[in-house]
């Protein structure tokens, strides 16, 4: 039996989207070569951007006409085929690729050296797509604990997360754009609020829980206007085929694999265009199969019950 926890996250607005609707789509748009194209400006850095999500990524935040791209990970060869598509998209937008283990904080930092001196010293979005499940292990029991695959998994998800705050977020806060750029966005999954079924991988929920909660430390540490006003968030990309989940996902839950990958892409750069007025949703996890729209209508009560996070209840 499912978690019902998941259901409810699933169903946190009551249309579901598969792939990027006319808001998302209109996020997109970079017709408008004014100033009113605050997206022009934007330096964006997205690690873990050789694979399919990693990828939409990059291609929305080129339709959308940023400034300038650098494209980190391990797989050199596909970082530069996903660089030759984001120039087909849009010969304006300046394309960097570096090799960057984020389980390095020497990687990362080096990543981070890169970025100050190619783009100018500062960043407008850091987002972080790198991730690991490994082989499904539901039992906490299962599998050899010598194997290395719990510690894989939050070297990645957690150790990770956390490199790439420590170098990236001084950057973020040191730019002198206005309030709707310094964003830090971990593409999450609702994973964290699973604990049983079909596809509770244990090792793979309880990291990426953890990767969750760095973002709502983030957001409490560095969200506020006095520090810079950090955007912080987690977002789930959606039930995607990626060719880990190819592999590893149960036969009986790859039909369900059918969001497209440039979705989570088109919400990232629907929430960053101007989270000023977005701050609201800071330190949350979201799921970018969410209505734009029916989330917005949700704003009271998500600020009054402070949803979207993990919580201890005591009542």
């Amino acid at each position: 039996m499912a978690d019902p926890r998941v259901q409810n996250v699933d169903n946190f607005t009551p249309t579901q989207h598969h792939k990027p609707g006319p808001i998302l789509r209109s996020a997109l748009d970079n017709t408008d070569d004014g100033s009113s194209n605050t997206m022009r400006h934007f330096r964006v850095c997205i690690i873990g951007a050789s694979t399919a999500i990693g990828k939409g990524l990059a291609t929305s935040y080129a339709k959308a006409g940023c400034k300038a791209l650098l494209l980190a990970g391990r797989d050199l060869a596909a970082l530069q085929r996903v660089a030759e598509t984001v120039r087909a998209i849009s010969r304006r937008v300046n394309v960097y690729v570096q090799f960057c283990d984020i389980t390095s904080a020497s990687d990362v930092h080096h990543l981070a050296c890169f970025a100050l001196e190619h783009l100018g010293g500062f960043l407008d979005v850091v987002a972080i797509n790198s991730g690991y499940s490994g082989p499904l292990q539901l039992k906490i029991t299962d599998n050899s604990a010598k194997d290395g695959e719990w510690a894989q998994a939050f070297a990645v998800n957690v150790q990770g997360t956390y490199n790439v705050a420590h170098y990236f977020v001084p950057m973020l806060l040191a730019s002198p754009a206005p309030s709707d750029a310094k964003s830090f966005i971990v593409v999450g999954s609702i994973a964290g609020a699973i604990t049983k079924g079909a596809i509770a991988n244990s090792k793979y929920c309880i990291s990426k829980m953890a990767q969750t909660r760095i973002v709502e430390h983030l957001a409490c540490q560095f969200g506020g206007e006095e520090e810079g006003g950090l955007f912080a968030v987690a977002v789930h990309p959606g039930a995607v085929l990626t060719e880990t989940a190819a592999q590893s996902a149960p036969e009986e839950f790859k039909p369900h694999l059918i969001d497209d990958p440039e979705l989570c892409g088109a919400f990232c750069v629907w929430l960053t265009r101007d989270s000023s007025s977005m701050r609201w949703l800071n330190g949350r996890l979201l799921s970018a199969t969410w209505d734009p729209e029916e989330l917005l209508s949700r704003k009271e009560d998500i600020i009054k019950g402070d949803l979207l996070k993990y919580e201890v209840k005591t009542h």
